[in-house]
Formats: C-alpha cells, sequence, structure tokens
C-alpha cells in the first residue's frame, strides 16, 4: 500500500494549515517598535497630511497615541504601503521579515501535504469556520509576532472553538508545529489544555519541515493508528459527557430524600450503628451517581470499540506525560480527603486502612512496628464491627512490607497477595507484598494511643477501596481468588538514555544525537514483573534512525555487526518506538540483554514468559559500561545506558 493509498483509507481527505504567517493585513500587537511610529508621525505632517487624508479621512496627526491601536486605520496603511513608502520608513519592516522568514516553512509543509495526496487550504489567525470539518490540522504554536503567552492561549481557545463546534464529527488529527527549542514541553502543556490524545497529536520544529519525509513521517503515523485513536476519544468524550447528565440525574433521586428522613435514617439506623449522617450520605450518594453512569448505553457501545483496537502498537509513548501509577493509585485507593472525612465510628481506623510508622517520628525497636520503616498493616475486620461501640475487643491487622519500586530491585511481580503501588507521604512510590501468615491484632485503646495527633507513632497511610480491599480479606480468609478487584494496569517507570557502540580496538564509543535532541522513554513492568520493555518516546524517532542509519559499522566490534546490521533496516528501528527493546530480566542489575520482537512469530500469550526476540541490544542500568560489560563489551550491541525516575 503507498503512502498516499494509507492517508486515504485512514479517512484524511482534507487538512489546513493554520499560521499567523498567512494573515493578510499585520494586527496591532505585531507593529510595538514605537521609534518607528513616531518617524511615520513626525514625516505624516504639514501637506503630507493629505496624502494620508486621502487613505484614511479621519487622519489627525496630534491622535498618534490612539491611531497606533486603531486596525482599521493599519488596515489602509498597509494596503497603500507600495504608494506612501516615503512615509512608512520602517514601520512594517519587522512584520515583512518575519512573513519573508516564515515562508519557507510553510512552502515545505503545504509540499509535505501535496506529495500525500491531502487536498488543503491555508489560513492565518481566523481559522475556526474553515477548520470545523477538516480532517489534519496543521497549526502554529503561537499565532502572533510576539511569540508570547498571549499568543499561545489564543491558539489554544481557537482550537477548542473547532472541536467544540464539530459536534458528532470525529477529532481531526493535529500537528503543532513552532520555531522554538522547547517545543516538545510546550506541546505536552498544549495538548493537555486542548484535550488531546498523543494518538491524534505530533509536534514539529518549523526547521524540520524542510528535513525530507520528516512532516509526512509524522502524517503517515497520525493516519495508521487515527481510527483507534478516535475510537479512545469517543469513549472518553462520551463518559464525560453522560457522567455529567447521571450527576443531574442522581441528583434529581436523591432530592428526593429530605430531612425528615435523614432524620428518620439517624434514629432508626445510624445511631444504633454509630456512623455520622454525614458518612453515610456521602456513600449513598456515591452508589447513586455510579448506577447512573452504568445506565448509559452509549457508554458502554463507546467502550466496545476499544475492543477493536489494532495489535500494531503506535509509538506513543510520551514519557513526560505519561504516568500509569497514578491512574492505577486511584484504581485502588480512596481519595485522602474522603479517608480523613470523620465517620463518627467507635474506632479510628477502618476496614481496608493500610498502617504505617507516622513520618517523622523516630522508630521504636519495641514500638509496634518493631523498629522497621518498611513495615505496614492492613486492616482485615469487617467494616460493621469497626463502626460500632458493642462490636470488636480487638481488631485484625495482615502484616505487609514495603518494597521500593525499582528495577534494580527484585520482588516487582503483581499477584493476589500484593499492593502495586502505595504513596508515601514524600511521594516516594512503594509496592507492599502482604503475608497472610503474619497476622496481628490491635485493641481499641491501642489504635487511639498510637494514632493520637501528637503523641502517637503510627498514621493511616491510605485506604483501599472496597473492591481491593474485599479481595485482599478474601485471600486471608478463604484462598479463592479476588472479589470484585480491577486488573492493575501495566506499570511505567520513565527514563532517558545515552546509546554507545562497542569498538573494534575495544572500549565504546558515544553515538551522538542532535544537540537538543534527548532520548527520553518508558520501561513497562507486566504484573508477572519478570521480563520488562524499554521503549522510546517518538520524539527522537526520525532522528535516530537517521543516526542509526548513517552509522559506520566499520570500526564496530565483529561481534556486534550483526546486530547493528539489524538496525540498519528501518522495519526494525520503527520497532523500537512502538513495542520496544524486549525480554529485560528483572531485576535490572549489572547488563540485561534486550532485544526487538521477531517478525512472523507467534508470542507466548502470557507474560510470565520470556518473548521470542533478535538480540540486538544491551541495557545498563546507570553505570559505568565498560567496567560493568567487562568481556561482552565486544558482544554487547546497541548499548543502551538508562536513567530510570523510579518515582514516576
Amino acid at each position: 500500500m503507498s503512502d498516499k493509498e494509507q492517508v486515504r483509507n485512514s479517512g484524511i481527505n482534507s487538512a489546513i494549515i493554520v499560521d499567523d504567517g498567512y494573515d493578510e493585513t499585520p494586527e496591532v500587537a505585531e507593529l510595538r517598535d514605537e521609534g518607528a511610529w513616531d518617524s511615520f508621525f513626525d514625516d505624516a505632517q504639514g501637506t503630507e497630511v493629505e496624502r494620508i487624508e486621502a487613505l484614511f479621512p479621519a487622519y489627525n496627526p496630534e491622535d498618534r497615541e490612539e491611531l497606533r491601536f486603531n486596525q482599521e486605520f493599519i488596515n489602509v496603511l498597509w494596503q497603500a504601503r507600495d504608494a506612501i513608502q516615503d512615509l512608512l520608513g520602517g514601520l512594517f519592516d519587522n512584520y515583512e521579515q518575519k512573513i519573508s522568514e516564515n515562508r519557507p516553512f510553510l512552502d515545505a509543509a503545504e509540499a509535505a501535504l501535496t506529495s500525500l495526496g491531502i487536498p488543503f487550504e491555508t489560513c492565518g489567525r481566523d481559522f475556526v469556520g474553515s477548520a470545523i470539518d477538516v480532517d489534519l490540522i496543521v497549526i502554529d504554536l503561537f499565532l502572533g509576532i510576539q511569540q508570547g503567552a498571549p499568543d499561545r492561549e489564543f491558539t489554544v481557545e481557537r482550537l477548542k472553538e473547532v472541536i467544540r463546534r464539530r459536534g458528532d464529527h470525529p477529532l481531526p488529527s493535529i500537528v503543532l508545529m513552532s520555531q522554538v527549542q522547547g517545543i516538545d514541553e510546550l506541546a505536552k502543556d498544549f495538548r493537555r489544555d486542548v484535550k488531546l490524545h498523543a494518538s491524534a497529536f505530533r509536534q514539529i520544529r518549523k526547521n524540520d519541515l524542510q528535513k525530507p519525509g520528516r512532516m509526512e513521517g509524522l502524517i503517515l503515523t497520525l493516519a495508521t493508528h487515527r481510527s483507534d485513536s478516535q475510537a479512545l476519544a469517543k469513549f472518553v468524550e462520551t463518559w464525560e459527557a453522560k457522567a455529567i447528565e447521571a450527576v443531574r440525574a442522581a441528583a434529581g433521586t436523591l432530592r428526593k430524600i429530605d430531612i425528615d428522613d435523614l432524620q428518620h435514617i439517624r434514629s432508626m439506623l445510624l445511631r444504633f450503628e454509630g456512623l455520622n449522617t454525614s458518612s453515610y450520605m456521602l456513600d449513598v450518594f456515591d452508589r447513586v451517581l455510579q448506577y447512573e453512569i452504568e445506565s448509559h448505553n452509549t457508554v458502554l457501545e463507546a467502550a466496545i470499540r476499544l475492543d477493536e483496537m489494532a495489535d500494531d502498537p503506535a509509538p506513543l509513548m510520551i514519557s513526560n506525560d505519561r504516568d500509569t501509577y497514578a491512574v492505577l493509585e486511584q484504581t485502588l485507593f480512596v481519595n485522602p480527603k474522603r479517608r480523613d472525612h470523620a465517620t463518627g465510628a467507635e474506632w479510628p481506623i477502618a476496614f481496608g486502612d493500610i498502617l504505617g510508622p507516622k513520618p517523622g517520628v523516630p522508630l521504636k525497636r519495641r514500638g509496634f512496628f518493631s523498629g522497621r520503616g518498611d513495615l505496614v498493616f492492613f486492616v482485615a475486620s469487617p467494616e460493621c464491627d469497626l463502626i460500632r461501640k458493642d462490636g470488636l475487643t480487638t481488631a485484625l491487622l495482615v502484616a505487609g512490607s514495603l518494597k521500593e519500586i525499582d528495577m534494580a530491585k527484585p520482588g516487582l511481580a503483581v499477584t493476589a497477595k500484593t499492593t502495586p503501588v502505595l504513596v508515601m507521604d514524600e511521594g516516594q512510590r512503594f509496592q507492599v507484598d502482604w503475608d497472610f501468615g503474619d497476622l496481628r491484632t490491635i485493641n481499641l485503646d491501642q489504635a487511639r494511643r498510637l494514632l493520637h495527633t501528637d503523641r502517637g507513632d503510627m498514621s493511616i497511610i491510605a485506604r483501599l477501596r472496597e473492591g481491593t480491599a474485599l479481595g485482599l480479606r478474601q485471600q486471608l480468609l478463604s484462598n479463592v481468588g479476588r472479589v470484585g478487584e480491577l486488573a492493575p494496569l501495566p506499570r511505567s517507570l520513565r527514563f532517558r538514555a545515552d546509546l554507545h557502540l562497542p569498538l573494534q580496538e575495544g572500549g565504546a564509543q558515544p553515538i551522538n544525537l542532535p544537540d537538543g535532541v534527548e532520548i527520553t522513554g518508558n520501561v513497562l513492568i507486566p504484573r508477572r514483573g519478570q521480563f520488562a520493555a524499554a521503549i522510546f518516546d517518538s520524539n527522537c524517532e526520525d532522528d535516530l534512525t537517521a543516526v542509526l542509519l548513517e552509522l559506520d559499522l566499520a570500526h564496530v566490534a565483529v561481534r556486534s555487526r550483526a546486530m547493528f546490521e539489524t538496525l540498519k533496516e528501518q522495519t526494525r528501528i520503527r520497532q523500537i518506538f512502538r513495542s520496544g527493546f524486549q525480554g529485560i530480566d528483572l531485576p535490572l542489575t549489572g547488563f540485561k540483554i534486550a532485544g526487538l520482537l521477531k517478525l512472523d512469530e507467534e508470542q507466548p500469550a502470557s507474560d510470565d514468559k520470556k518473548p521470542k526476540i533478535d538480540k540486538v541490544a544491551t541495557i545498563v542500568k546507570g553505570e559505568d559500561i565498560v567496567d560493568v560489560l567487562g568481556d561482552s563489551l565486544s558482544k554487547s550491541g546497541l548499548i543502551v545506558q538508562i536513567y530510570v525516575d523510579d518515582a514516576g
């Protein structure tokens, strides 16, 4: 299938290029040179006034401050600039220079769309009406000569208006362009503000527009995954809209409860349970809202499209904007503010609470935690018994061990006895391995004393959601499996990397990328925690591809040349940004072999089995690669020295 056919089959049949370089008239904000204005008004005096009055009858040289901010006046001067150039002097010089310097970039963007057979139109800042129905929008980050925050905000708000006015029409694919150096970081915030998924969005520096194939490659990537991206966007959009409707419906139902009902609830139920009305009603509202969201078939139908997602992964990892641990944390735990809400229960602890040492308080060797900073407890006693005044004499606790989330340490497997992430007060993330053979008890007086605001040395670190807490207690009681627990997302750790190649004469040589280009990505860890994958961010794909293709292998160690020959094929290079380097044994200590998934071979169905790979690389975690690799240096292939952000 040709590139044109791929684009056409994806549904990209129209495009628009939006840039203030297409504007026919400069804006007030683009003519801020006070000296140039003063020179113009000084020259447009006496007999010269008549020349300006012929163009703009309301002209009065005494009104210079008002006139310089009058867009109609500027329009007239611009349109007649050839006839009055002797008076204008350098008034329009900066604007014309910007237009001239920007033109080659716009020509390159137009040429890319033409080469892919995409019909397009061009537009300046007033682009909303023209962009509503197009499939691809190529847009400048700063729609204004000042290249500042107001120009960016203008772009964001106009693009959001385009999306709002599209109705049921699928979201467009978007390529953001700019001349600024830090476009990658700016693009992340831009995408967040406009509410786009990475799969429908790409960014490019204008200087790169003129590089052969660069713009075409971005558009082809967007085209390849356009259908899947639209399915995801539709699901999120539908869920958001129906969740808002569900709030209204739930509120309508709950307004039927009035103060007399609350009085009956308190007198007939809560005073016997010992539970506050506020806590009880929050729980009721949560469940009614969830019921209303579940009532919308459109949400369920939108979700079904996600089952049809293509198996070929997209190079869509944007590591500085990706944090599956944060999503995972929200699925597992109650929000801390909700947890801190007083329930009125007899016990200061609740079912699902995780208890740990209080931050900043020295550990006592003979204290409740036996001097161990890694010891935590899960409260396994039934909630109803912890609420009532005549309930439990002692509460049941399950001991657990904190394990820092670090690829270089063992024990990252997720089992039914594991809580895959727990965030401590200082923001550090841990995994908890529960020991169902280590059961403890705590009485009410102990709990109150240990949790005392001033004198206690224990704190409630987190509270598991009901389904997750039930799953743990089910393991404790019957070992028959989890109850109602959502399977955890794959965990990801951000990294940056340096690349090296082993030399024939010994040692290693850095593989240098162009200035300003950094290799970043994500290490993905499956549930079993045995074999990880390291996937590079796509923002360095073009530069790294060019560097690998141009590598001179004459000086590469003989035992590594075959691996580098594999990386001379663009099909295999693309895998680095899609499925990534696979089969990395955990924990990541010393060095680990990594490879690309074998083409046209069936891969294991379970994540506890090593994938079938062609070895092309060796992973080293932030150490002296020559010392670490030793005799294995010559057969290491591409050396990927990674620096992992363990908190991400």
